[in-house]
């Protein structure tokens, strides 16, 4: 028995009888947090100076900084959407195993290019890496998970500037998840020279004046949140923060209709300060839905693009255009393809310890083995894979 369902049944119960009273604390709080969004409407500057006053004490404060915006901005996506290029890179990773036969890791990118409308072919490129001896032991803190993570995450970027270099304006290279590396800030050598590579990368693509975007979808986040919850007054007795488990999605989601954005904002966060100048990060909210069916996202754009409202337009209408052609589920389509392209499936992963075996006992090296605790457990071969 996988679980003691004797026990689960009587949680599960427990459950089902807390949820009227959990959704009745969960309505509460939305309606003041859409109260205390509404009466802060326009007072961006007085936000502005709260977010500075808090960052004072608390330098890991992770919020929204309003800009220019009302907090309750909405803005229609313009279709059809003009004409550009559009390049999308996402990674897949198998990750070292010091259980398996052969220590290796891989990196496996997914390349897209479209010109809607053109009637050109899109095109396709993976691009694969095998990660091995001192690649995996860079004699450092990173633990090797992080290091394969971080890796892809730089190689996904250096992907779209070598692509980005042969194309044409107006161009959109876009990448699943945010812009901010999840990894950083880190003090831990490797990790801060990838992270140097990520931001040359950057770098290249405000020179090359590329509309550059991460997609987050269904973001789970609270940055607009939090930044309500710093003008608002905590109960002295519980200490808990007024606006707990509302998410940025919950708030805007009867404020956006299909196409709209919201407006755009600042990140504040431990590593705002390592993206410097052009590169600072910001980002907004989008229904890429449609009437029927709603889907939301946090768009993560750099300064060079934030501040040019022509290129946040035209990212804005190619996001909902492209979500549209992937059916019920709107999503859009160049990164679905460039996930299709990368993603490692498990017969991937078996195919290359295969290959590396064969190699090493072509060379005189005898074969590997796996650990007695991968042997025992009996599941060596229907691991998990890391995508």
């Amino acid at each position: 028995m996988p679980v003691n369902y004797i026990t689960l049944t009587s949680q599960v119960t427990t459950l089902g009888e807390n949820a009227k009273t959990r959704q009745a604390e969960f309505t509460r709080k939305l309606a003041q947090c859409r109260e205390a969004l509404v009466a802060n409407d326009q007072e961006l500057i007085a936000l502005q100076r709260r977010v500075e006053e808090a960052v004072a004490q608390n330098k890991g404060l992770r919020c929204a900084v309003p800009l220019q915006e009302p907090l309750s901005t909405r803005v229609s996506a313009s279709l059809p959407a003009p004409a550009c290029t559009i390049l999308s890179a996402d990674g897949s990773q198998i990750n070292p195993d010091p259980h398996d036969e052969v220590l290796f890791g891989l990196v496996n990118l997914g390349l897209f290019r479209i010109q809607p409308g053109s009637g050109e072919v899109p095109r396709e490129e993976i691009i694969t890496d095998l990660l091995y001896d001192e690649q995996l032991h860079p004699g450092s803190g990173l633990s090797t998970d992080d290091l394969v993570a971080l890796l892809r995450d730089v190689r996904e970027r250096q992907a779209l500037v070598r692509a980005a270099a042969n194309e044409t304006q107006p161009l959109i290279t876009l990448t699943d998840g945010q812009l901010e590396l999840f990894h950083q800030p880190s003090e831990d050598p490797l990790a801060k020279e990838l992270f140097e590579d990520y931001l040359d990368s950057l770098n290249e693509l405000a020179l090359a004046g590329v509309i550059t975007a991460g997609y987050v979808s269904r973001p789970r986040a609270n940055l607009v949140v939090n930044l309500l919850e710093l003008i608002t007054p905590r109960d002295d007795k519980s200490g808990e923060h007024p606006f707990a488990g509302i998410t940025d999605m919950t708030l805007y989601e009867e404020l956006l209709s299909s196409g709209e954005r919201s407006a755009i904002f600042r990140l504040q966060s431990s590593s705002s300060a390592r993206y410097e100048g052009r590169k600072a990060l910001h980002f907004f909210y989008l229904n890429v839905g449609t009437p029927e069916r709603a889907a939301f996202a946090r768009v993560e754009i750099p300064l060079w693009v934030a501040e040019n409202p022509g290129a946040v337009a035209m990212l804005q209408s190619v996001l909902v255009e492209q979500a549209r052609h992937s059916g019920s589920y709107p999503y859009p389509y160049p990164l679905l393809r460039a996930h299709e392209i990368a993603v490692v499936q498990m017969p991937d992963r078996q195919q290359v310890m295969i290959m590396i075996e064969n190699e090493l006992l072509r060379r005189g090296f005898p074969p590997g083995r796996k650990s007695e605790k991968l042997f025992n457990k009996g599941y060596g071969d229907r691991k998990r894979q890391g995508t």
